[in-house]
């Protein structure tokens, strides 16, 4: 049996999430409770600028960092999959209410510090009202959604500058009664088509603000497998074992390129406008020195040399795959700048409120499936922030009767009790 290199199920499992999210083409209001302001379209895409390249490029930048950041954290040698798009959106919506050192360090991080905070604002609008423009052929989906403490007075030019550029839902809750994580899990379900289901575990309870992103993509190929060419075969992990995996295969003229550590090779999905880069590292380049490789203009260069190298015949094969992540980025985002966000007594966030913020955590999931006929991706970030020294009002209480429980019907005049029960099944 011929071996393959992890890469695989790293940069090229990636290549569903990094690379096709990635690459495809002030005064204190506080929010009325119940406020909801649907997502959407961004209102201030500006049909003047002529290319998002300064965002994308920053986009794939931060996200070839942050792979690498996750990729060196990842002490099991599992896969790694991140979404570049959905994790610089959320922090992109976070920076907005950033000041100082904190706001130029998140900039340095998400590579948007050679523009302005407007133009990055105008960009990302541009970029998503584009994105939304997609063919029938495919689906290619991002929602943004703020979800607001509605006892914290946050200021009205924050909220209305997510919302404006980056089409962002938003919500107040009161987060001592009401299901908050139930709130956003199920936004989070229905914009990923099911595929994330849960990513707020549990609210703590100097949260004041959620910054939620969600992306999802399902895309056939143009040109899909023969399942008949489907068998199984040895993958060689990481760590030098050996695994069995269903592995597709063709031969067929394909765009090819490569550099001095790879080698790669790109499939279309129907509508032409989005594409899985298959990034194979060289005999004897460990994951590292291939993904060192796609730094700066790597992956840029490898693309160009697919689109003017014309098409070769090419020996395909590649693992059916339903991989997921499931990470908590504080270290890793603090490891590459952006350490002054998460100090609880130094970050700088008085555009957001007058209280003292920083971040407490950013989450992210992702999951990609690859198969003989396509591919179906999702991902999702969300972004706490917290005030240590919000007052928490006591929580109402909760009687929810989904266990057994006991009833009593009682004639109040006499005190008698006229029937007492202990309900085991309700359906019986």
């Amino acid at each position: 049996m011929k071996r393959f290199s992890p890469l695989v199920a790293t940069i090229c499992g990636v290549a569903a999430a990094a690379t096709l999210f990635a690459l495809s083409g002030c005064a204190a209001s506080t929010l009325a409770a119940a406020t909801l302001v649907p997502s959407g379209q961004p209102l201030k895409a500006d049909a003047q600028i002529q290319s998002t390249e300064p965002l994308t490029g920053a986009i794939n930048e931060f996200g070839l960092d942050l792979l690498k950041a996750c990729v060196a954290a990842n002490e099991t040698s599992g896969n790694v999959i991140v979404s570049p798009v959905s994790v610089h959106a959320a922090l992109s919506m976070t920076v907005n209410g950033a000041k100082g050192e904190t706001k130029q360090q998140m900039r340095g991080v998400l590579h948007t510090d050679s523009m302005s905070a407007k133009e990055a604002n105008q960009q990302w609008a541009s970029l998503l009202s584009a994105l939304a423009e997609r063919q029938p052929d495919q689906t290619l989906a991002i929602a943004n959604s703020l979800w607001a403490r509605q006892s914290v007075a946050f200021k009205k030019r924050f909220i209305d500058t997510d919302r404006d550029y980056f089409g962002a839902q938003v919500s107040t809750l009161d987060f001592a009664n009401d299901d908050v994580a139930g709130a956003i899990n199920g936004w989070v379900a229905k914009n990923t088509h099911g595929m994330i289901t849960r990513i707020v575990e549990e609210v703590p309870s100097d949260t004041i603000l959620y910054l939620a992103n969600a992306v999802y993509f399902k895309g056939d190929w143009i040109t899909p497998f023969e399942h008949e060419s489907t068998y199984k075969q040895d993958f060689m992990r990481a760590d030098g074992a050996k695994v069995e995996v269903d592995m597709m295969h063709a031969t067929r003229p394909m765009p090819y390129a490569q550099n001095a550590a790879v080698q790669g090779t790109r499939l279309a999905y129907e509508g032409n406008d989005t594409g899985f880069y298959i990034l194979l590292p060289k005999p004897g380049v460990d994951v590292d020195a291939a993904m060192d490789s796609l730094g700066a203009s790597g992956l840029s260069d490898l693309r160009k040399g697919m689109r003017s190298e014309g098409v070769t015949e090419v020996v395909l094969g590649l693992p059916k795959i339903d991989v997921d992540l499931t990470a908590r980025l504080e270290k890793e985002l603090d490891a590459m700048g952006m350490s002054r966000a998460f100090d609880p007594d130094n970050a700088q966030f008085s555009g957001v409120a007058d209280q003292q913020i920083s971040i407490g955590e950013v989450r992210h999931k992702t999951r990609v499936t690859v198969d003989e006929k396509g591919t179906e991706a999702a991902a999702a970030t969300i972004v706490g922030l917290r005030w240590l020294g919000v007052e928490e009002s006591p929580p109402k209480p909760r009687i929810v009767c989904d266990r057994p429980y006991l009833f009593a019907i009682v004639d109040e005049q006499s005190g008698a009790m006229l029937f007492l029960g202990v309900v085991n099944d309700p359906t019986k």
